[in-house]
């Protein structure tokens, strides 16, 4: 009996509380007209048809009342400068980390770490291709002459292969360093996937 009391209670207390909040239905239509009216008719909405275009293309969210942030040059270490990351705290609107560095600073800074993690490993590709093809040529070929400038070229791809493998093992410590550093200023996990 005492929990079919508490259960009325609780029941009569959620229909009083609705009941003195409840707006009718013309006042919620006013409302929403009036914030329809306040947005700016610059929004482009893209349909089921349309979506197959901008499908491989990047994504950009804007802000139609943020300007462009004026350019100015970056210093040495390749990163905003002061003026730079001023002007953008103070035009954009987007979420930053603990060190005021935003989502498309997060999102362009990996995305070039990890297009030059694979464009190294395209490279090791193409150097493991071409030294089999210069193998398949030295032993194919009869005249030593014509051999010796086979080797030469197969000593120049051993060392373009070396020099590959370091600087892909180079571009995968600085992507780690940079997902790392990205975890530690707080930037979120969905600015740096």
């Amino acid at each position: 009996m005492k929990k079919f009391a508490m259960f009325l209670t609780a029941a009569l207390f959620a229909v009083a509380a609705t009941a003195a909040y409840s707006q009718s239905l013309a006042e919620l239509a006013q409302m929403e007209k009036e914030r329809r009216a306040e947005i700016k008719n610059g929004i482009k909405v893209i349909t089921n048809a349309e979506a197959a275009r901008y499908r491989s293309g990047p994504v950009t969210t804007f802000s139609a009342s943020a300007e462009p942030a004026p350019k100015t040059e970056t210093d040495a270490k390749g990163g905003k400068t002061e003026g730079e990351a001023s002007a953008a705290k103070a035009v954009s609107d987007e979420p930053v980390d603990f060190q005021g560095r935003t989502e498309s600073y997060w999102r362009k800074t990996m995305a070039e770490a990890r297009r030059k993690v694979k464009d190294l490993e395209n490279e090791a590709n193409v150097v493991v291709l071409r030294l089999n093809d210069l193998q398949t040529q030295f032993y194919r070929e009869d005249d030593g002459f014509k051999r010796e400038g086979i080797q030469r070229e197969i000593q120049k791809t051993f060392y373009e292969q070396d020099k590959n493998k370091e600087n892909l093992a180079k571009a995968k410590d600085a992507l780690r360093d940079l997902e790392k550093e990205a975890r530690k200023s707080g930037a979120l996990p969905g600015w740096v996937d």
